[in-house]
């Protein structure tokens, strides 16, 4: 498959709505930060947006983007959920985002097989149930509203002392 060139992207996404850059909330960086950033959340769920195109990992001129990817914009949205949530505990606004681990799915359904250019997706999850290190997650990934993946997940984070660092 050859190389496509693509701009560099801004160092950082601008904030939106009143929430911080994505690149703030999610420990990963570009081209593995998938999702763009965050539309709404409260104490028990988040919604995050991606808009698909021709640069989006994962992209084909073929097929798009598979939608069995919508499961990793699932989980970076929980990853978002816990980034704002620890943003909004730090009393200066500049905590770092931990790292955290999705551990398998249950009852994933694909109800199309891929996303394609121009598709505008919103990403949403709930807190179902967390338990200290561990978590559950129900997600969909929604084009014009219309369910295309959903899932529920399962996560651990493990607590800042036993994080790994890089």
């Amino acid at each position: 498959m050859p190389k496509r060139h693509s701009p560099s992207p801004p160092a950082e996404t601008p904030a939106q709505n009143g929430f911080p850059a994505i690149e703030k909330l999610v420990p990963h960086a570009k081209p593995m930060l998938l999702i763009d950033r965050i539309l709404a959340a409260d104490d028990t769920s988040l919604k995050a947006a991606v808009q698909i195109d021709e640069n989006s990992l994962f992209y084909t001129p073929e097929n798009g983007v598979p939608s069995y990817v919508g499961i990793e914009y699932i989980a970076q949205a929980v990853s978002a959920y816990s980034g704002w949530r620890a943003w909004q505990a730090s009393t200066t606004g500049n905590s770092e985002p931990r790292i955290g681990y999705l551990l398998g799915t249950r009852k994933m359904t694909l109800h199309e097989t891929s996303f394609t250019a121009g598709d505008h997706l919103t990403i949403d999850v709930e807190n179902i149930f967390e338990d200290g290190e561990m978590g559950v997650f129900d997600g969909t990934v929604c084009r014009d509203g219309q369910v295309i993946v959903s899932a529920r997940i399962n996560v651990y984070q493990p607590k800042a002392e036993n994080t790994p660092t890089s």
